[in-house]
């Protein structure tokens, strides 16, 4: 199998490949360097350094931000690390969130990491023309190409950019837009939130229409068109066109709309019961982003846990959280004496000084279960009521036991929106959504209590973030800042 470089190399190589067509250039390289020409080659490079691969995954501090986390201890880990003091910036809302009390700095390669992703698809989509391969092939690789580079733009929009309002888009700060295929040494300016969509619609349609000519069969650790499909359904939520919403939920759901029936389970928590979000889950279109998180492991006491106020919103029968043991939440792990996540834990075999253990890590998937919240949300903006709580209904049946799961429909549109958002906060805790969601939901106060001291002396701090805060929106990462580079050796403007 034909090996490439990392994407630092690799990129690099390429935009030199694609601007250069000096035969001599290329003998000063290595024999063993390989010029890609096939799309079979342009996959693999597009997959080696555009997608997250194990702990490569960069934005696990999101959690943290919302009213989903609570801090749970202040004890070190075996380890020695203080796992609190590594989220403190982010879990109390701090000007500058990557330094902890101490000022040690806890780099966030967020921003560097997806705009190294959006290089490469840049690079694949310019050359589409170029490639040699079937048509089925060549289509499915610039599909893939354009997911890879709307899921990035998405990510830090609405990481580093203000939410999106139709009132103020047109003048809301967003983040650059670079589309091209070679680094270059000059300013990129933070574009508008409406600009940053408007490209983010670009590479819906590119994806879906190039998605469209090639087979839709493939691998859940791939971008597919159920997959884009979904994420397109949540880009158009975030704009608030309700019609483009259901459009595409529409799609995702004609290509899978299976739900992962909890009742149908062996008990959470015992060896049968696989985790949710695991291979044999037929919801899922598309798994992603597999990393070690450690401020909420698994295997010491945590930190951080659900939060009061979330566990508090699911009702008898609810198989997520129910009785203190469930799928998605669980407080009845032996040797923790907090509550874990089972719906993301990822448990590999490592083997450490001849000693066989197990070691956590968590995973993220784009899955049906959104494209029906999605639509729901988007009948109930609508005015549709009675569709918004068929599809509301359509999960809950998945996830609770029969006699709990039907919600009648309520008499008005403000509570069908009520109910459809607090079943997302409940289905989707802990995936990354709930920042982003409270961000077009409004920006409303949250308040979190910090643990200070050691295990001799404890005490609290109490923080708040303001609603509609600008704090809402995360600062540049300092080590952006710091080499004043996006992209390759580019700059960025404040």
């Amino acid at each position: 199998m034909k090996r490439y470089t990392s994407l630092v190399a690799t990129t690099a190589l390429l935009a030199t490949l694609i601007l250069s067509g000096c035969k001599g250039f290329l003998d000063e390289y290595s024999q063993d360097t390989i010029v890609p020409t096939t799309a079979k080659d342009y996959s693999e490079i597009l997959y080696g350094d555009a997608y997250f691969k194990e702990d490569a995954l960069p934005y696990r501090y999101l959690d943290l931000l919302t009213d989903d986390v609570m801090a749970y201890a202040n004890t070190k880990s075996v380890q020695g690390e203080d796992q609190r003091r590594t989220a403190f910036g982010y879990f109390t809302w701090q000007d500058q969130p990557e330094l902890s009390p101490t000022k040690v700095l806890n780099s966030d390669y967020t921003w560097l990491t997806l705009y190294q992703h959006i290089l490469t698809s840049n690079i694949i989509i310019n050359q589409i023309g170029e490639i040699k391969g079937t048509p089925e092939e060549i289509a499915r690789l610039e599909g893939e190409a354009h997911a890879v580079r709307l899921f990035a733009f998405f990510m830090l929009t609405n990481i580093y950019g203000e939410p999106y309002d139709p009132a103020t888009a047109s003048t809301a700060m967003g983040v650059p837009l670079n589309y091209h295929h070679y680094a270059e040494d000059v300013s990129f300016p933070r574009a508008t939130v409406a600009e940053d969509y408007a490209e983010m619609v670009k590479d819906i349609e590119g994806a879906m229409t190039a998605f469209a000519k090639a087979d839709n069969e493939g691998t859940i650790y791939r971008w597919n068109a159920a997959a884009t499909a979904v994420l397109a359904s949540r880009v158009y939520l975030h704009m608030q066109d309700w019609d483009s919403v259901i459009k595409y939920a529409d799609q995702a759901l004609s290509l899978n709309g299976a739900l992962h029936d909890l009742n149908k389970l062996p008990a959470p928590g015992s060896d049968e019961a696989k985790i949710f979000l695991g291979k044999e889950n037929r919801e899922i279109n598309y798994s992603y982003g597999f990393g070690w998180i450690p401020e909420f492991r698994t295997v010491h006491p945590f930190y951080f846990n659900a939060s009061s106020d979330l566990l508090s919103i699911y009702s008898e029968g609810d198989l997520r959280y129910y009785d203190k043991k469930g799928y998605f939440i669980n407080a009845n792990k032996i040797n923790v004496g907090s509550f874990w996540f089972p719906k993301y834990e990822y448990v590999m075999d490592v083997v450490k000084s001849g000693t066989k253990e197990d070691t956590h890590t968590y995973g993220f998937a784009i899955r049906s279960a959104e494209a029906y919240l999605n639509r729901a949300e988007a009948y109930a903006m609508k005015g549709d009521l009675s569709r918004a709580m068929k599809d509301l209904n359509t999960l809950r049946r998945a996830r609770i036991t029969p006699e709990n799961a039907m919600l009648e429909t309520p008499a008005t549109q403000d509570e069908a929106v009520r109910l459809i958002r607090e079943e997302r906060r409940r289905e989707f805790c802990f995936e990354q959504l709930r920042w982003f969601d409270l961000r077009r939901e409004g920006m409303p106060e949250l308040h979190h209590t910090y643990i200070t001291g050691n295990a001799k002396e404890i005490g609290t701090e109490e923080y708040t973030l303001p609603a509609k805060s600008p704090k809402y929106t995360l600062p540049v990462p300092q080590v952006v800042r710091e080499s004043d580079a996006v992209l390759g050796g580019g700059k960025t403007t404040k």
